[in-house]
């Protein structure tokens, strides 16, 4: 078994590509197995003595090392313009040998512009907007879903069969688009099969039957990173529907994603931060009152509760730019991502720790979710049947006075304040896995690791 799968135990932007990326220090592959350029990972890393930070929206971050195979999984749906921008932008920083450590599944699916406007006018139709990021990604699973999908193997192909295909595919699609008003946005399958060819000449090299790749790694035991996207309650299943994304984002589907099989996996980290946020629509038991405005921040005066935990943690999209709505950390949450029927995680990733001493260190006392009243009683999972009673579980909240201070060279976890080692414990014991990884900073290397657990 040499698999460590990575998954978000809330609704994304935990951190993932940190610990991500911390993972594959020592792995021989790293994988995107869900999601697309919906998903951004930012990565704090140092190459040839300089700090870098980039987004990565589609490659896994782990190719920041020399060493590593870095994977785009067949559960990735792949803008092909955004992927050669990313593989430039790593050249351009003087990550070497790019081209020819980074693979591609040929059997992924292809984001073209159609799926962008689609995505924009199907969000304009609804009474209550998801609030996705307007990439297509939705619309490009759909098509996955219905068989009409372009997918990368396509992309080779001889253009006029390219052609034929993609006119099958974007036959209901432009007819929305006349009924709307939208025949300005309207592109000939021949331009879309030229301009698609044209990348696929550029990928070429790096397309493959990916089942291969991942057998011969797996058969030889070495170290396999799968890196998550999005995260449990944003699961197409598990999430809280519809305001979820349009893949499966817990293990199961990071598994089919990623072309391994259970019989891979060595283990399962779930990350979660030590506060809350969200981006878009949806359900927040702990959300905080914050000056956000149709996705930006308002002008204030004095800060609200969510407004200090955002401008503290750093809460706005890596895709996007938008404020996320903050709340506090919730226990209970992460007890139910963990759980053996949803992720069957082996151990969490904590990060965040740093930044929520600072929040307490300004309000006076940090709190967190330990239970839920809801339906006149008192529970300890997250309830799934909210849009049938009507009612928002209410966090039942445990409140620490004060917060703490952790510099990010700590790397001992008996050195942590022992309010923080409070906290984590509590969640230990509520969750009942270990926190094996705490995030003391915003760089790769920012983490304490328990040896003992």
């Amino acid at each position: 078994m040499s698999a460590t799968i990575i998954i978000g135990g809330a609704w994304g932007d935990e951190g993932k590509g940190k610990v991500a990326s911390y993972e594959a220090s020592d792995a021989r592959l790293v994988i995107r197995a869900t999601g697309g350029a919906n998903a951004g990972h930012t990565i704090v890393f140092n190459n040839r003595g300089e700090r870098h930070k980039i987004a990565l929206h589609l490659i896994p971050g782990g190719i920041v090392y020399p060493q590593v195979r870095g994977l785009i999984g067949q559960g990735v749906v792949i803008d092909p313009k955004l992927l050669i921008e990313e593989v430039e932008k790593l050249e351009e920083i003087g990550i070497p040998f790019v081209r020819s450590r980074l693979r591609i599944a040929g059997r992924a699916h292809v984001v073209l512009p159609y799926h962008k406007e689609l995505d924009e006018l199907k969000e304009r139709l609804k009474d209550n907007p998801i609030g996705t990021t307007k990439r297509g990604i939705g619309p490009a699973y759909e098509d996955k879903k219905a068989r009409t999908g372009i997918r990368v193997y396509d992309l080779l192909l001889p253009v006029e069969e390219l052609e034929k295909k993609i006119e099958v595919a974007t036959r209901p699609h432009y007819q929305l688009f006349k009924d709307n008003g939208m025949e300005d946005r309207i592109v000939s399958p021949k331009v879309l099969a030229e301009q698609y060819s044209q990348y696929g000449k550029v990928i070429k090299n790096m397309v493959i039957n990916a089942d291969i790749l991942t057998e011969e790694v797996c058969k030889n035991g070495d170290k396999i990173v799968v890196e998550g996207a999005q995260a449990y309650r944003l699961d197409n299943d598990y999430g809280d529907y519809p305001d979820v994304t349009s893949s499966n984002c817990v293990t199961a589907g990071a598994l089919i994603g990623a072309h391994i099989s259970h019989k891979c996996v060595d283990k399962v980290i779930v990350v979660a931060k030590a506060h809350c946020s969200r981006v878009g629509n949806g359900v927040f038991p702990t959300e905080q009152l914050a000056h956000i405005e149709n996705d930006k921040v308002t002008e204030y005066d004095q800060p609200f509760v969510g407004d200090v935990i955002r401008e503290i943690c750093g809460e706005y999209g890596a895709t996007t730019g938008r404020p996320r709505r903050c709340g506090w950390g919730d226990a209970i949450l992460l007890k139910s991502a963990c759980s053996q029927a949803v992720t069957g995680a082996d151990y969490i990733c904590l990060s965040h720790m740093d930044s929520i001493g600072k929040v307490g260190n300004i309000l006076g006392s940090i709190k967190l979710c330990t239970a839920y009243r809801y339906q006149g009683k008192k529970i300890y999972f997250y309830p799934d049947d909210m849009e049938l009673t009507g009612e928002v579980p209410e966090p039942v909240y445990t409140e620490f006075a004060g917060g703490w201070d952790i510099p990010n060279t700590l790397r001992d976890f008996d050195m942590l304040p022992e309010k923080a080692k409070q906290y984590i414990k509590i969640i230990e014991d509520i969750v009942g896995i270990p926190v094996k990884y705490i995030g003391v900073g915003p760089n790769n290397n920012d983490v304490i690791v328990r040896d003992d657990v």
